[in-house]
């Protein structure tokens, strides 16, 4: 158990190192649209900060659900979905159906971005995700907490018993 909250720590330093790094190209482009280069790094930035987050709950389905994923279709959007309700006598949900919403989005320009080519990408469908980043991205670290602290005192009445 607290190797898991061990390896979920180590993701949340990843995450918070792309929300830096997207906070910090998202300045440059509050009076200027970025060229078609810059919207493939940024478009990059959304694609691992999404990615990142889907790692932290890969780990949780893995070791306290005991369901590995599989790659047939639909499995990330489960996976999303799982993540977003309690499973009796196992866990409470890892996160509110609030920021589920917000991450189907996210989950969704992961996919565009992945099986586009860079140049489709669209600067008026990625701002508002850039925008909305840091947003998410604190409700992802509050609920991601909360459950964290769940860990810890199953660790702990683990080692007790």
């Amino acid at each position: 158990m607290l190797s898991l909250l061990g390896e979920i720590e180590s993701l949340l330093r990843s995450l918070e190192t792309v929300v830096d790094e997207a906070r910090e190209r998202i300045a440059c482009y509050t009076s200027q649209e970025p060229d078609r280069f810059a919207l493939r790094g940024l478009g990059s930035l959304l694609h691992d900060f999404y990615t990142i987050i889907e790692d932290v709950f890969e780990l949780i389905s893995r070791d306290i659900d005991g369901v590995r994923e599989t790659e047939d279709p639909g499995w990330h959007k489960r996976l999303l979905f799982r993540m977003s309700i309690a499973i009796p006598e196992i866990r409470p949900t890892v996160i509110s159906e609030e920021l589920k919403k917000k991450l189907e989005v996210y989950l969704r320009f992961r996919h565009v971005f992945r099986n586009v080519y860079g140049y489709l990408l669209e600067w008026e469908r990625m701002r508002p995700l850039l925008e909305d980043l840091e947003g998410t991205y604190r409700a992802f670290q509050g609920e991601i907490g909360s459950f964290s602290e769940f860990l810890r005192e199953l660790a702990h009445s683990l080692k007790e018993a």
